[in-house]
């Protein structure tokens, strides 16, 4: 899946198969909003219906949104990962703007 908002790839980590991770790199300037990104990546990884997903239960969605924005000054925020469980995977959000979801979490 790629569109101009988000490119998107499933990728192996730790010797896994293709299938282990998938990533998607999440662009600041896009308009769709990253908690946004985070459900759809991790319905496509699960193959779970859109009501089966609350990402209410484990981070406010507009903290997430916020969190990675530019500072007041307009300069990238730089560094920084947060990481939850959501829908029985591994959420790993990185400042960069690169979003995993690995389905079988440790």
């Amino acid at each position: 899946m790629q569109n101009s908002h988000t490119d998107s790839d499933r990728h192996a980590t730790n010797g896994g198969s293709e299938d282990d991770v998938y990533v998607v790199n999440y662009y600041e300037t896009s308009d769709i909003e990253l908690s946004v990104t985070v459900v759809h990546a991790v319905l496509e990884v699960t193959g779970k219906e859109p009501t089966e997903v609350n990402l209410n239960a484990v981070v406010q969605p507009d903290a997430l949104n916020r969190i990675f924005t530019p500072k007041r000054d307009g300069t990238p925020r730089e560094g920084g990962i947060l990481e939850f469980e959501l829908a029985g995977c591994r959420v790993t959000i990185h400042g960069s703007g690169e979003v995993r979801v690995d389905p079988t979490p440790e």
